[in-house]
């Protein structure tokens, strides 16, 4: 009876010891509990369709060896189809893509498509090891002097803290080194006229965005991108070519802060400013 007892007893320990710990649903949440326990945040980003989605769920993610680690991070798991917004400031081309940031949202590395184990491990232990960000991007950096990917991050890291100069210095390094990545250089291209936008001459800005919507008029961004041009050429005194612009893109615009912007600029134009 003895021995009958003790497996089920182990089984049921065993279980106890690596059950895996929950994941949060809300990102909101995760950076506020991110910033508070000062930890980085993984983000499993599914879809109820993906079936290696399931595979990284059910099978990756609760290894043992993997659960271990992950505890020492903030854990959310999001539908990508319900947040739109998300994939495109992230630039998530499918699932499942497991997304590293820290408390503030700042865009630490991503890992697209089904992750081993060994992938998990990889990056973040290599995180772990380099809790600061721009180090840990400089260090990666080190290892592939002529990785596109990581002067983009780079990029991103220093446009969020509003360092603008090296930002620019990132995404052109991007641009340069992505001739076989169009994807990726459209990407650091439109960041890169962000930049620009914010920081540098608005001519430099108007021409920028001009010839972006002329390299890619089939892109994703063809819109955001409008409005940018249409933005700039009213700051640099072309407020005809401006209005006409926003004008007709204001009804495609989705988010509250593109509509806002739009708004506030065409009154602008028609108060004379």
């Amino acid at each position: 009876m003895v021995r009958k007892i003790l497996p089920i007893c182990f089984l049921l320990l065993s279980t106890s010891l690596f059950s895996e710990s929950p994941w949060g649903s809300s990102i909101q949440k995760g950076f506020e509990t991110a910033k508070q326990d000062k930890k980085f945040i993984i983000v499993d980003v599914f879809a109820d369709w993906c079936t290696y989605c399931l595979v990284l769920e059910k099978e990756i993610f609760p290894d043992p060896e993997v659960n271990k680690v992950l505890d020492s991070f903030v854990k959310v798991r999001l539908d990508g189809e319900e947040f739109p917004n998300l994939r495109k400031k992230y630039n998530i081309e499918g699932y499942p893509t497991i997304l590293f940031l820290d408390g503030d949202g700042n865009y630490v590395t991503k890992i697209a498509g089904l992750a081993t184990k060994e992938d998990i491990l990889g990056v973040t232990r290599r995180i772990l090891q380099e809790p600061n960000i721009e180090s840990y991007l400089k260090t990666e950096l080190r290892r592939n002097v002529n990785s596109p990917d990581i002067h983009f991050r780079l990029g991103l890291l220093y446009f969020q803290n509003k360092e603008f100069e090296k930002a620019e210095i990132q995404f052109t390094e991007t641009v340069q080194k992505s001739k076989t990545l169009p994807v990726l250089k459209e990407n650091a291209q439109f960041n890169l006229n962000l930049v620009k936008s914010i920081h540098g001459p608005k001519e430099s800005a108007v021409k920028a965005w001009k010839e972006f919507l002329e390299t890619y008029p089939t892109s994703n961004r063809k819109t955001t991108a409008k409005l940018y041009y249409g933005l700039t050429l009213k700051d640099s005194g072309e407020s005809k070519l401006a209005k006409s612009i926003l004008t007709e893109i204001k009804p495609q615009l989705t988010s509250d802060s593109d509509k806002s912007m739009c708004n506030e600029a065409l009154s602008e134009i028609e108060r004379g400013f």
